[in-house]
């Protein structure tokens, strides 16, 4: 092989070990869940015999449909709070202001919590007995009788501004970030034309922002659909399955109900989803790598 066909390969030959790697990491146990999710399988026997596609026939059962939903709502609303609240905050901090560089340090404080940590200090936060929310608002007389913020009909929207918290602190980094790349004269020149707030935002800001605002919200959408540790701890998917997400959905089946065939093919479904979500950030990111 002469120089020139060493040249062409010499690449290929520097990313092979991590191809490997990833083959490992990725692609053995991706074949296992494809293989586990055509057939009889539990977590102590392993795979038992082929089915074919009895597993999947549970996607169209009303309780995964339910659970489907319910997942629907969490990453929807999650999602819109968490841009909504992230672009007032970093708009905020972008401001000149007294201690403004310790409050951006404060606003980082939920995303490096664990999250187990973050579910266990929330839930004790909220409970309706001893919480410190319901004594607050008891002493303020704002309240006559303790709320159950994880009670029936509330537990789902708690847990969605427990993810708002924990995620808008990613959003707003990235968008303080973006914030600062905005030329000073265009803003002055807005100014000087007599434009409102509302028009600087949305003439100026915001096609600026739009870039990192799309990314971020791809990538907040994928944690989001993922999310497992934090509503397991808070209610594990009651009172009545109102916070059943597809994750838990996945974790009963296989590690209560022993039923890892099923488990692996709602898996499949949800990498299905977070693939889609991966890819529309992957064209995104290319779009405007040509612009």
């Amino acid at each position: 092989m002469g120089k020139k066909g060493i040249n062409k390969i010499e690449p290929y030959l520097f990313i092979l070990p991590t191809v490997i790697l990833l083959i490992f990491i990725l692609g053995i146990p991706l074949v296992n869940v494809v293989r586990f999710s055509l057939g009889k399988s539990n977590i102590i026997q392993g795979f038992i015999e082929w089915n074919s596609f009895g597993n999947f026939q549970y996607l169209v059962s009303s309780k995964f449909l339910k659970a489907l939903g319910v997942t629907g709502i969490y990453v929807a609303f999650g999602v819109i709070g968490t841009v909504v609240f992230g672009i007032l905050v970093a708009l905020s901090l972008n401001k000149p202001m007294p201690l403004r560089g310790l409050f951006r340090s404060i606003v980082i404080i939920p995303w490096i919590v664990p999250d187990a940590f973050a579910a266990s200090m929330w839930k004790w936060v909220l409970n309706s007995q001893y919480g410190f929310i319901n004594q607050l608002l008891m002493e303020l007389n704002l309240i006559s009788q303790p709320i159950s913020f994880l009670g029936d009909g509330k537990a789902l929207w708690t847990v969605i501004v427990v993810r708002v918290w924990k995620a808008a602190p990613f959003m707003i980094i990235s968008l303080i970030a973006a914030l600062q790349v905005i030329p000073l004269d265009i803003e002055e020149a807005a100014d000087l034309d007599g434009a409102s707030a509302i028009q600087k935002f949305r003439y100026i800001t915001l096609p600026y922002l739009k870039p990192v605002l799309v990314t971020t919200t791809l990538i907040v959408t994928a944690w989001t659909f993922q999310i497992f540790d934090t509503v397991y701890i808070m209610t594990t998917g009651g009172p009545a399955r109102q916070t059943q997400l597809v994750a838990l959905e996945i974790y009963n089946k296989a590690f209560l109900d022993y039923d890892l065939g099923t488990a692996c093919a709602i898996a499949l479904v949800v990498l299905l989803i977070v693939g889609m979500i991966g890819f529309f950030k992957f064209k995104r990111e290319r779009k405007v790598e040509d612009i």
